[in-house]
């Protein structure tokens, strides 16, 4: 693969680098730092993937593996999910959907946005969480149990 088609291949999965990061970190600054430290993970271990078709899903693989070590780090924040101390981050659209997700345990939400964020199918999500698809399934059927729970009340006509 060349830079150049790397770069454009990084340029279009970009949107969802930061998403993806979005659902873990609930720091803007982290979620910038891991979606660049996966980039460049990618560029330097390039030789690594098997299929160029899959880029995108190795991309958000290597991206994880970089929030997760954020999380480790302790990062800019003391926990990777609100405390009664630490308010949610609320983005200025969807303000309650974010601080419902952030609600949920890393294992609801990371299958969560990747199902209906970004789109992957459920054999996508579990090659990337090196889990069962039974298990996403089941995670997703969970996540979207406890986010109706919390949301209930929320719409407006």
């Amino acid at each position: 693969m060349t830079r150049e088609e790397f770069t454009s291949l990084v340029l279009a999965a970009e949107p969802a680098l930061y998403r993806v990061a979005r659902s873990m970190l609930p720091c803007e600054a982290d979620c910038a730092d891991a979606a660049q430290s996966a980039i460049l993970r990618a560029w330097e271990k390039l030789d690594t993937l098997k299929s160029p078709e899959y880029f995108r899903t190795w991309l958000i693989r290597i991206l994880i593996n970089e929030c997760r070590s954020a999380l480790r780090r302790g990062a800019r924040f003391t926990l990777s999910e609100p405390d009664g101390d630490t308010p949610a981050p609320e983005p200025d659209d969807y303000s309650e959907l974010y601080s419902a997700l952030y609600g949920l345990g890393e294992k609801l939400r990371l299958p969560l946005a990747l199902y209906y964020f970004e789109g992957f199918k459920v054999a996508e999500i579990a090659a990337m969480l090196s889990v069962p698809e039974g298990t996403v399934k089941t995670r997703l059927r969970r996540a979207r149990e406890l986010l109706r729970e919390e949301l209930k009340g929320e719409c407006y006509a």
